[in-house]
């Protein structure tokens, strides 16, 4: 009998999780679109394309919308929520094609937020790259191996995650290079101009890491634009304090070493420089044919201060960029067994819960 029950219990589970998430690219399905019930919380509300700052900056309720397009015309959809405070946080999904999981953790995080009271108000772009992520989706059995299909845009591109403007520089949409000199895909030009335009104190980049044992929450240290560093301490408590949430919801985040010492540093990374010494970034990321990996990444460049002399409204503080790497590219659905499903649900709803439960709660907030 107890068996029977297990099984009806996981069948249940992954029978809401297809209703829920049915193509890794397309809508989020299932989501209320009016008041539930009991009358007292509304449900997401579309807007009218393009999805823009402007537009949502003063709503009191969940609005959905498209932010824009593919380079393939495929839309790129994006989520707004309300906080109980005037400050601002985004989650962004999908940099990485190949990370299925790490999409998953982004829709999931859309439909917990309908039943979630935060302080921080928040856009959510679960999946960035949708060409991408639906050229890895196409291809199952290669999903979550070394082949790591959708990563890249095409086979010369350089990594999405390398894209980005020079430290302490503005994204300039007339000249939309990166540091490297190389054109900025049109999906980043999109995120960069939302982040621009919205000002978020606070960025989650939502990944999935093949060696797991490395999986877990991570802050790149803050500095202001010329590279001098602000205090770290505020950033890996909080960091660390998703790790936890993680661990004691069914999930999985072995990289914060919560059982020795707790870390907030992405392993690859620089050691964090003392408040007011020269901050080292890791300019290297993969290492890909023709120095494809090298570039500043959203995280080091969200981090770094930007200083605009020219257009003041450009100039912003240092973000607190947090990258968030699960364990595995699969998704729930891309097992064949009903328990690496079950324990794979688990550890998307304990990412998720992680970003709406405490990174978007009133917690270490920025001045």
């Amino acid at each position: 009998m107890k068996q029977f029950k297990y099984i009806f219990f996981i069948s249940f589970i992954l029978l809401g999780y297809a209703f829920n998430h049915d193509h890794v690219t397309g809508p989020i399905t299932g989501l209320k679109t009016d008041a539930d019930s009991s009358g007292k919380r509304p449900g997401i509300i579309p807007v009218a394309s393009p999805f823009t700052v402007e537009k949502i900056m003063n709503s009191t309720i969940a609005l959905q919308g498209i932010a824009g397009y593919s380079k393939q015309g495929r839309p790129i959809e994006a989520f707004y929520f309300p906080g109980q405070s005037d400050k601002r946080a985004m989650v962004i999904g999908g940099v990485h094609g190949s990370e299925l999981s790490a999409i998953e953790v982004a829709r999931t995080l859309v439909s917990q937020l309908l039943d979630e009271e935060i302080y921080y108000s928040v856009i959510v772009v679960p999946c960035l790259f949708p060409d991408n992520a639906s050229t890895a989706s196409l291809q199952e059995a290669q999903i979550g191996n070394m082949a790591n299909i959708g990563r890249y845009s095409y086979g010369e591109a350089a990594d999405p995650n390398r894209q980005m403007p020079s430290l302490g520089k503005p994204f300039d949409k007339s000249n939309p290079y990166d540091h490297a000199g190389r054109p900025i895909e049109k999906e980043n030009q999109l995120l960069l101009q939302l982040i621009q335009e919205f000002k978020p104190q606070r960025i989650i980049n939502v990944h999935a890491i093949r060696t797991t044992e490395n999986a877990g929450v991570y802050a790149d240290p803050r500095t202001d634009s010329k590279g001098r560093a602000f205090e770290y301490q505020s950033d890996s408590s909080l960091a660390v304090e998703m790790a936890i949430h993680i661990e004691q919801n069914s999930g999985s985040a072995p990289g914060n070493r919560l059982n020795t010492t707790p870390t907030a540093l992405y392993h690859c990374d620089p050691a964090v420089a003392k408040p007011g010494e020269i901050q080292n970034r890791n300019l290297h990321g993969s290492k890909l044919p023709g120095n494809r990996g090298f570039g500043v990444s959203l995280g080091s460049w969200a981090a770094t201060a930007v200083h605009d002399a020219d257009v003041e409204t450009n100039s912003r503080q240092a973000i607190r960029l947090f990258t968030m790497e699960f364990p595995g590219n699969k998704r729930p659905s891309d097992y064949t067994g009903f328990q690496q499903r079950f324990i794979c649900t688990e550890r998307v709803n304990a990412y998720a819960g992680s970003i709406a439960k405490i990174f978007l709660a009133e917690k270490y907030v920025e001045e």
